[in-house]
């Protein structure tokens, strides 16, 4: 009974487009690859990039809310991952202007002021995204608007991120 009640659930998530993908689970490091790629290879537009994984994705799909939130999730969570490979960069390189400074007599400030400024714009990022989940209360469509807006200000701030993060 426990074999049967096994393969059933099985195949109930694999009936479902989001159900089989969860199933198989996206790969965070492919999608995060691709979505560096495209920006190294847009570098006059790098915002064209957004919605790299969420294309192809929802072609994939038969266009549930639930499918389509979770492409935008997907990718959502592939920029999350730049994301967070950038600010790792980026602070990195003001821990070096810091000790930097520091070594002049200077006041370092750039880590600290990185960190204030990326938990700054996370608390601008969540409060933006409510902001329109609540202006579509009335319907599904909110959990997608929500969706793409945390997918799209992510993708911003990644991309943001690593082309502020130059070598002085």
């Amino acid at each position: 009974m426990k074999h049967f009640t096994t393969i059933l659930l099985a195949l109930l998530l694999l009936a479902h487009p989001a159900g089989a993908a969860g199933a198989a689970g996206p790969d965070v490091a492919a999608d995060a690859a691709a979505l560096k790629s495209c920006v190294e290879g847009a570098k006059d537009d790098p915002r064209s990039c957004i919605e790299t994984v969420v294309t192809p994705c929802l072609d994939d799909l038969s266009e549930t809310d639930t499918g389509i939130n979770g492409c935008y999730d997907r990718e959502a969570e592939a920029w999350d991952k730049v994301l967070n490979e950038n600010y790792q960069a980026a602070m990195k390189d003001a821990s070096s202007y810091d000790a930097e400074a520091k070594e002049n007599g200077g006041d370092p400030q750039a880590a600290a002021g990185l960190k204030k400024a990326q938990r700054a714009w996370i608390a601008f990022r969540d409060a933006e995204c409510d902001r329109l989940y609540a202006r579509n209360m009335d319907g599904t469509i909110r959990f997608t608007v929500y969706a793409a807006c945390q997918n799209r200000m992510t993708a911003e701030r990644a991309i943001e991120l690593g082309l502020t993060d130059e070598p002085r």
